[in-house]
Order: C-alpha cells, then sequence, then structure tokens
C-alpha cells in the first residue's frame, strides 16, 4: 500500500473550482481531476468548520464525536459552556488509529487541533490555538517551521461600497496570499520525515468567500481586489501542485473541504421572534422600556451588564427558545423540567407536544411570498445518531439558502418587531452551504470523473482502508469503493475491526479564560461565534 496525502480546501464549491479548472486557471486540480475521481462531499450539520473537520477526521457524525458547533452546547444550563476545543472530540481519530497501527501520520492545521494531542509522527496546530502556546509537537517542531501563521485576524465588518473596501481588503488578500505560500512550504519542509498519511489544510478559500463572493462569481469589482483574489487561487492551486509532486506517484491524493460556499441568504428570519409570537417563548414585561432608560442613564462600557437576554426573557413561563448554529442552523431548545433551574415542560408527553408543535409550525413558516424558510426541521434523534445526542439542541433546523438567521440571536431577535429583516452579518456575501468538494487521484482510483455524492464520514474509513488497515465497526461512512480500481478491490476487500476505542476528550482544554477569550474574540470576526 501507497501514501497518502490529503489536502483540506475549507469551504471549497465545485461551483468556483470545475470552471476555473476547465478553463485553465488551476492547472494542477485540472490534471488530478483528469486521472481521478470527484464529486460532492455532503457536510454535517450545521456544515460548519468543527464539526465538519471532526467528523471528516473521525467518521462519525456530531452525534457520535461530541462536536456540534464551535461553543459547547449546554443542555442543562442557559448561558454558554464556552468554545469547544480537541478536548471536546470524543471518538478515536484517524490520525490515533493509523498511529497505533504503525503508520507515522503528519497533521497540519487541522482543526480542531489544540489542545495538541500526540501522534506517532507529528502535529502543527490549528486556527484555534493561542497565541503564545506552543503549536507543534513534537515542541522542537516549531524552529524548523520558523515563522508560520496559523490564522489572520479577519477585516470585521468589510463591505462593498464602504469607503475603506480596497484599504482594508487588499492587505486582508495580501496576508492570505503570504499564509498560503508560507503553509506550502512548511509542508515541503515537514515531508522530508517519514510519514504514511499526512493531511494539511488551507483556509484561505472559506475567508476569502466570506468577504469577496461577488467578485469571484460576477465580472465587476475593483481591479486590484480581482487581481488580489486570482493570485490566491493561482497560489492555492500551485501549492496543491508542489505538494502533489513531492509526495511522488505511488501517493494517493486527496483533496476534500468541509463544507461548500453559496451567496449569502436574502433576508434574515427571526427566529425567537417567531417563538414568542406562538406562545413558546415569553418577554418580561416593560423590558423595552427599561432597555431605553437604561440607553439614558448607564455609560456604554456598562449597558452590556443590563442589556443580557435574562433581562427581556421570563424563563419560568418560556417553553422554548433558539440559538444559531451557524447562519444557515438553528437549535431549539425545549425548558425540560428536571434538565434545567427553571425548567417548565415535564419530559414525556408534553415535551413531545411541544416538538411537535414547533415542528410543525416552523415547516409552514414563510415570507409574504409563500417561500418557505426552513427545508428541514427534525428532532434532535433524528438529525444526529451516537452516544452524545442528548448534547444537541431538541430540534434542529436549517434554513432555506435565500433564508438565514442570526448571532446573538434572542436578544436581536427580540429587539426586531417583525418576523423578517435584513441578513447583514459582518459584511458577508458568501455563507457556508453543505455541498462540498472531494478529489481521489492516485495508483488504486481509477479516472472517472464526476461521481455521486458522499457524506464527509466517508473520508475517515476510506483512507484507512487505502492504507491496508481495518475500519473501526464504529465509523459511519461507507469507503469510496465507487472510485476504487476493481482489481485493487478484489485483492483488498475492505475488513472492519471491532477493536475497543478509548473515548478521547475531556470537558476542559483551555490553560486560562485569557486564552479562550482571546481565541473567542477571533472567532467572532470570523462570523462563527455569537
Amino acid at each position: 500500500m501507497g501514501r497518502i496525502l490529503i489536502v483540506g480546501l475549507d469551504g471549497a464549491t465545485w461551483s468556483l473550482l470545475e470552471p476555473w479548472a476547465r478553463m485553465g486557471r488551476m492547472p494542477a486540480l485540472a490534471a488530478l481531476m483528469d486521472r481521478g475521481a470527484w464529486g460532492t462531499l455532503r457536510s454535517t450539520i450545521p456544515p460548519l468548520t468543527l464539526p465538519a473537520w471532526s467528523s471528516f477526521m473521525t467518521g462519525r457524525n456530531p452525534g457520535a464525536h461530541g462536536v456540534f458547533a464551535f461553543r459547547r452546547l449546554s443542555p442543562g444550563r442557559y448561558e454558554t459552556a464556552g468554545l469547544a476545543s480537541a478536548a471536546d472530540l470524543r471518538a478515536p481519530t484517524l490520525w490515533d488509529i493509523a498511529g497505533r497501527a504503525g503508520k507515522q501520520v503528519g497533521v497540519i492545521s487541522v482543526p480542531p487541533s489544540y489542545p495538541l494531542r500526540p501522534v506517532n509522527g507529528f502535529v502543527v496546530g490549528c486556527m484555534l490555538t493561542p497565541p503564545g502556546e506552543p503549536f507543534t509537537y513534537p515542541p522542537e517542531l516549531a524552529e524548523e517551521l520558523g515563522d508560520y501563521d496559523i490564522d489572520l485576524p479577519a477585516p470585521r465588518g468589510l463591505k462593498r461600497g464602504d469607503a475603506d473596501y480596497r484599504e482594508r481588503g487588499l492587505p486582508y488578500l495580501e496576508g492570505l496570499l503570504r499564509q498560503t505560500r508560507q503553509r506550502t512550504a512548511a509542508t515541503r519542509v515537514l515531508m522530508r520525515r517519514a510519514w504514511d498519511l499526512l493531511c494539511v489544510v488551507y483556509y484561505a478559500p472559506d475567508r476569502i468567500q466570506h468577504y469577496f463572493w461577488p467578485e469571484l462569481t460576477g465580472a465587476d469589482g475593483d481591479p486590484d481586489v480581482r487581481r488580489a483574489l486570482d493570485a490566491n487561487y493561482v497560489a492555492l492551486d500551485e501549492a496543491l501542485g508542489n505538494l502533489v509532486a513531492a509526495a511522488g506517484p505511488d501517493t494517493t491524493v486527496i483533496v476534500v473541504s468541509d463544507h461548500g460556499f453559496g451567496t449569502k441568504p436574502e433576508r434574515a428570519f427571526h427566529l425567537n421572534r417567531w417563538l414568542a409570537q406562538h406562545g413558546f417563548l415569553h418577554e418580561r414585561p416593560f423590558w423595552r422600556l427599561r432597555r431605553r432608560f437604561i440607553r439614558r442613564l448607564v455609560s456604554a462600557s456598562r449597558r452590556a451588564f443590563y442589556d443580557t437576554p435574562d433581562r427581556m426573557v421570563d424563563m419560568a413561563r418560556t417553553r422554548a427558545w433558539a440559538q444559531t448554529l451557524e447562519p444557515g442552523t438553528s437549535g431549539i431548545w425545549v425548558n425540560v423540567a428536571g434538565r434545567y433551574p427553571l425548567g417548565c415542560v415535564p419530559e414525556g408527553r408534553e415535551y413531545e407536544a411541544v416538538r411537535d408543535d414547533i415542528i410543525d409550525g416552523l415547516e409552514r413558516a414563510s415570507d409574504a411570498g409563500g417561500r418557505r424558510v426552513f427545508t428541514q426541521v427534525r428532532r434532535r434523534e433524528e438529525t444526529y445518531r451516537g452516544p452524545y445526542v442528548a448534547e444537541a439542541p431538541d430540534i434542529v433546523a436549517v434554513c432555506d439558502p435565500r433564508f438565514g438567521v442570526i448571532y446573538e440571536s434572542v436578544r436581536r431577535d427580540l429587539r426586531a418587531r417583525s418576523l423578517f429583516g435584513p441578513f447583514q452579518e459582518l459584511g458577508f456575501t458568501g455563507t457556508h452551504d453543505a455541498a462540498g468538494i472531494y478529489l481521489f487521484a492516485g495508483p488504486e482510483i481509477r479516472a472517472a470523473g464526476r461521481q455521486g455524492e458522499y457524506p464527509i464520514e466517508s473520508i475517515a474509513p476510506t483512507a484507512l482502508h487505502l492504507l491496508g488497515l481495518p475500519v473501526p465497526r464504529g465509523m459511519e461512512g461507507r469507503i469510496f469503493s465507487s472510485l476504487m480500481d476493481p482489481d485493487f478491490l478484489r485483492l483488498h476487500p475492505p475488513r472492519v475491526s471491532d477493536e475497543l476505542e478509548d473515548e478521547t476528550g475531556s470537558a476542559t482544554g483551555w490553560k486560562s479564560a485569557e486564552d479562550e477569550a482571546r481565541i473567542a474574540a477571533h472567532l467572532r470576526s470570523l462570523g462563527y461565534v455569537e
């Protein structure tokens, strides 16, 4: 069996890459497409970086590995439980399993990989790594890499048409270009070490597509911005060609994204306002009047102390409230008695009746033009499978692409007087969707061109099979067998392992509140947390 090189392109979508490859703008990608097999990789619910890459590396859905969003979900408490990290990933990873089987592995900036977990090989930290913290395993690896930018501050609120659009946008694009080239150089350095399985993730596509989607999909836009965008995707294509050449012809190459991308929603749907209008959420009387007085009497620096959801919502009478998981996905929590301090919905028949009523109502929710807001509204046990389903929201609602939900959802939803409003999150022009990418090329892969859709959970078991290793029975994704050479499959039929798997992860992970706060601020600027 040969080696495997996995190149992750965060947020990559065939809607951009396929035409660019066909017209010669990305020749390295086109060459892999011509000699391999590729198609749509279905992301997790929500289609979000942390749960999606977690499913990629464990072969399991969020209900089986425990990472549902960038924040820990907190059934049993009304306030947030803090940021999720690699410590919350409670399933063995591809790196763990291959390493235990004697394979040398390399993991470069694949989220979540903070706090660092030792492997049989090496790890370079991800976007969750606090500044100043060790970011490599083993530690001395950092000296080999020299300057290494894990991630860049985002230009929060960058908007087309603003006077500072070029002034703020161009330096950001230049920084992303530098980061991509730097990551490629670092990966080339690390490829000199022994490895059987190596994975590197590039963040640039996701960052670019959030802010510059119209320039990527249309002919208009500032010429200097468009040139900077072209340079970034040229660098990503050069990175792909460079790494594939360095890996050698006997290496199987897998190109993958955690989710896809599309244009931002047209309108925001204020889900907590809907819950209030339908009697599930109870607002405190006169909270708007109190807020008006506070804004007049309290300094701006202290207003946040008074302007909190608990001062707006009577939780003792509230049966359900919503929380945005990402701009296309909302979680609805039911205030269950015995689960929450002020729970008022008894378990059993009444709990199910509340869920039925919310699901029925949201499935019918539509705008004045009759357009349905949600494509999918399901109970958590219908959305997820595994030992951690009870940590998920009681109901998960997925928006139609024309609609979105907003962060700080309780406060902002209730301030809104109507159910619908403009979607203006952080100035984003592009948002995540579930249609990611996969591409396989190598000695055991057929030159089959475009193939059918697979779930992101299929990558890990397929990689193990291509390494000649059995697949743990706990992995859910089916192997990409339709892409493989029939002779290879005949000689190497998939094997299943019944080995016991230790639960990994813990409830902690952040060394200090300051570290967590710094990463939270960074993720907030990227539009990933409230």
